[in-house]
């Protein structure tokens, strides 16, 4: 649901076919830790936090793969079947702002790929894949940062609303395949203006695949990932219209004990709470919002705490969208919080 970025900095031409997202379609690892080439678009999305000599710092590595809406019978090899773009973010309270970079390919040529069956995906020399001991790991590098972490699984993948299919809209067609993979254990090294050095930490990992867009009163979307102290796992999000009122939601709530709850779109209440304007782009974002969820018949309420105000991500200028990302602290846990179509509605 979340992570439709990569689509909306493409051009949309009607033509391709792709593959829906059916309930009750099994999810079998590792071949869906890799990519799919028949749906129009996935990302692989590492969120987490960093311990460093400094702070702390929050950190974002995504790569996503699209299929463009091109006829591909065409012969060509200058067609371009699949597109790779990769983004990486570094929260830093003492720069005060967003560090960011990006980079974008067409598959093939030696310039970009997303291998089927594994993890493994690149664009030019930034890469996310999955080594035969079951890590993960990533290796990106922007104007004033670098990052060459590993991930170290702690928990079992938890999969998002029923088996796998996550549905984001009243029609359910609205839907994505859907995991997740909290609570990954965090090593490597950082380089920015403080030098290199070892980092330690803790990390999540989405993983979702789509052909479908959002509802057509959809203006943007709210969503939250946390790794709570006590090991569970909390996903919670919104999808809003233009008045601010929820489309749908949903998320799940992995308990210390493992078991799952999935959250139905009454379960799950977000409330704007603190908000923070950028000076650059004049929007308004909830930074500081309340939110609750219920399981079992009880609500749980939690306000959300920014790292820092400005994580704003403006890439308007590449015919992307405007958004918040960022790392977020909670009574109990750290995380990530994603607002989208704050500044203007999404235009998909």
């Amino acid at each position: 649901m979340r992570r439709l970025v990569l689509l909306l900095m493409l051009p949309l031409m009607m033509a391709a076919t792709f593959a829906p997202v059916r309930p009750g379609a099994a999810l079998r690892f590792p071949a869906d830790h890799g990519a799919h080439p028949d749906f129009r678009t996935e990302w692989w999305y590492v969120t987490g936090w960093l311990d460093t000599p400094q702070g702390k710092r929050g950190f974002q590595i995504t790569f996503f793969r699209t299929k463009p809406d091109l006829d591909t019978e065409n012969p060509s090899a200058f067609v371009p079947r699949q597109v790779i773009f990769a983004h990486a973010a570094l929260s830093d309270p003492g720069h005060g702002q967003l560090r960011h970079a990006a980079r974008i390919a067409r598959a093939g040529f030696g310039l970009a790929q997303a291998r089927v069956g594994d993890m493994d995906v690149a664009v030019d020399d930034w890469r996310m894949w999955r080594s035969a001991d079951g890590r993960l790991h990533a290796r990106v590098a922007g104007d004033g940062f670098a990052l060459a972490l590993a991930f170290t699984p702690t928990q079992a993948v938890i999969l998002q609303g029923k088996g796998g299919y996550s549905q984001k809209g009243p029609n359910p067609s609205e839907a994505s395949h859907y995991y997740s993979w909290p609570h990954l254990r965090v090593s490597g090294q950082l380089t920015d203006k403080a030098g290199k050095r070892a980092v330690t930490g803790q990390a999540w990992l989405d993983r979702e695949w789509s052909s479908t867009l959002l509802n057509p009163r959809a203006v943007g979307w709210d969503w939250l990932g946390l790794n709570l102290d006590d090991g569970a796992a909390l996903t919670l999000f919104r999808v809003r219209d233009a008045a601010g009122a929820a489309v749908w939601a949903g998320g799940s709530h992995r308990d210390a004990a493992g078991r799952i709850h999935v959250l139905a779109p009454a379960d799950v209440r977000w409330q704007a709470a603190g908000w923070w304007q950028s000076p650059r782009s004049k929007a308004r974002w909830p930074v500081r919002p309340m939110v609750a969820y219920r399981v079992g018949g009880r609500w749980q309420q939690i306000a959300v705490t920014p790292l820092m105000p400005d994580q704003e991500l403006d890439s308007r200028m590449g015919g992307g969208p405007l958004y918040w990302e960022g790392a977020v602290t909670v009574p109990g846990g750290r995380g990530y919080l994603e607002l989208t179509g704050y500044g203007a509605p999404l235009k998909m």
